[in-house]
């Protein structure tokens, strides 16, 4: 079978890069997905009555053509929702984001922040080469022994000087040092970081808008997965049934991607330099009522989880009425049991998260292999290398994993767009 656009992966980017090309009345393409439904990371399961998501999946739109792109396609299946984020570190509940925010800390630490911060302030700025520079560089000791390492050494699973800095940019809140040093006085006014409010499907979970494009492209097979690929024939082996194309559209994990390569031993040899973190999500479900809160995150190396979001307080069709559903975030892959289960929920109390009289009425456990890309020294110089090599063959990237990145939704419905037009010329 030939096709002009072969895309790899149904998505939210390939699904974007289809719906694009269809609307300029280009159908020539096909998109391949290994999956029985469309979405990749972008899914919900439904059980019980409960709507849990692949671990939080919350749309940020920071650009108008964001905006405009999901109301097209939610319409009034949308609706706009505040953060109410906290940290829990030593028995302290801190808003986020931490650095703007000192004033919930006790005395003592308070003192250590600010004093941190003043002296990091003397010295003159080099350009940071690390992620621990950069904390100590725009936050001092303090804020950085109190949350910033252990947290992000907790999240990553590795020493914060092992990442680079690249990754920062809207996911690091950065206050002024006269905000910060203010924090410890009174509680901001102003709100901080990219996610200070944000929207999400009033039916059917992320997977609605996933949905929502799947029903605008013609092309989609699911059940297809791609077992090898030929960038000097122009074709694809997926399903037991080979594909020729004049496009490529890669939207699988770089490193997965490399891997199926045929014929191409340097490129495939790269995928070896690209390092990812996997997370394991609980996902659990009680009777009773809960405090409302969006997410909360825990910097402590005895917690076994580093955040908890509240599933049933994105939609009230998440969860039937006089129950609520937590999604419970885990670094690393690790094997489900009923002891780990029962030690989560032992936390979730301790934490007042949970009460004694609330019931446990559904679980379920998910690994995500692929969950968050790591911004170590080899990340950018091949992903630089390998995508300007693909580009050459007619294969271009694209999305969160595509383009081996740390990025929002509008990012993989934009670039979807982008590519569209590239192909479209």
């Amino acid at each position: 079978m030939h096709v002009k656009t072969l895309i790899l992966g149904g998505g939210l980017t390939g699904l974007s890069t289809a719906y694009h090309l269809e609307q300029a009345g280009d159908n020539n393409y096909l998109i391949l997905e290994k999956e029985n439904e469309p979405g990749g990371l972008c899914r919900s399961i439904y059980k019980k009555g409960f709507t849990f998501d692949y671990s939080g999946h919350l749309l940020h739109l920071h650009t108008e053509q964001g905006k405009r792109l999901v109301q097209k396609l939610l319409g009034k299946n949308l609706h706009k929702l505040i953060r109410r984020a906290w940290i829990y570190t030593h028995d302290v509940r801190v808003p986020f984001p931490f650095q703007a925010n000192l004033y919930a800390l006790p005395a003592d630490w308070r003192r250590a922040c600010v004093d941190g911060l003043l002296a990091a302030k003397k010295h003159a700025k080099t350009a940071p080469k690390n992620f621990e520079d950069f904390c100590l560089q725009s936050f001092g000791k303090g804020i950085y022994q109190a949350f910033m390492r252990p947290y992000n050494t907790k999240l990553w699973g590795r020493a914060p000087r092992q990442l680079t800095c690249e990754w920062c940019g809207p996911f690091v809140p950065l206050p002024s040092a006269a905000q910060i040093k203010q924090s410890a006085v009174k509680k901001p006014k102003e709100i901080f970081g990219y996610n200070a409010s944000f929207y999400y499907p009033k039916q059917g979970g992320c997977g609605a808008l996933a949905y929502a494009l799947a029903a605008r492209v013609q092309n989609l097979q699911l059940n297809t997965p791609v077992t090898q690929i030929d960038l000097k024939t122009k074709t694809v082996r997926a399903g037991g049934k080979i594909y020729s194309y004049d496009t490529l559209v890669n939207t699988l994990p770089l490193s997965v991607f490399l891997r199926l390569l045929k014929n191409a031993p340097a490129l495939r040899a790269q995928a070896e330099k690209l390092t990812v973190q996997p997370v394991t999500v609980y996902q659990v479900a009680f009777t009773g009522k809960i405090k409302p809160f969006s997410w909360i995150y825990f910097p402590d190396k005895q917690d076994p989880f580093y955040r908890v979001g509240l599933q049933s307080g994105f939609s009230t069709a998440n969860a039937p009425q006089n129950t609520y559903s937590l999604y419970v975030e885990l670094p690393g892959k690790v094997r489900p049991s009923l002891a780990r289960e029962r030690a989560i929920c032992r936390a979730l109390l301790q934490k007042g998260i949970i009460s004694d009289s609330d019931e446990k009425i559904s679980s379920c456990w998910q690994t995500l292999p692929q969950a968050y890309v790591v911004y170590d020294k080899h990340r950018t110089p091949v992903v630089r290398r390998v995508t300007q090599a693909l580009a050459k063959q007619h294969c271009f990237c694209g999305g969160r994993y595509g383009r081996w990145e740390y990025s929002f939704m509008e990012s993989a419905l934009l670039q979807g767009q982008e590519m569209a037009n590239k192909i479209l010329g």
